[in-house]
């Protein structure tokens, strides 16, 4: 099955940084609560220091990052309805990634030399 980051036409940055969060979701078990936990909270922040959070971006955002954190505590919970709780997070990062292929880059991003001028 091909992931969501397959042919999203992210830029090559963005897909670096949102790869560990959508790998987690996609294929997190029961019992990953951690896992999934660290790898929405440090690939939200790694965005943030990334890109010019916009305000539709920003609500974007806070929602993946609820859906999946819901998915997380799904992972530890008996009868905690995952397939749904995966659906709904890969649903939110699927708005996250619409989003993002419009984002500007940070100017921390930029001082770096790490993205084009048309870039995120």
């Amino acid at each position: 099955m091909a992931g969501i980051l397959e042919g999203a036409g992210l830029q090559p940055l963005l897909a670096t940084v949102m790869r560990p969060w959508v790998s987690a979701v996609e294929t997190a078990s029961p019992g990953m609560h951690g896992m999934m936990a660290s790898a929405t909270s440090s690939t939200a922040a790694s965005l943030k220091r990334r890109i010019v959070v916009l305000p539709a971006l920003g609500v974007a955002l806070e929602e993946a990052v609820a859906a999946s954190s819901t998915f997380a505590a799904a992972l530890d919970t008996k009868n905690g309805r995952v397939v749904e709780q995966r659906t709904a997070a890969l649903a939110t990062l699927m708005v996250l990634i619409d989003k993002l292929r419009s984002a500007e880059p940070s100017e921390d991003t930029r001082a770096l030399g790490v993205v084009s001028q048309a870039v995120v």
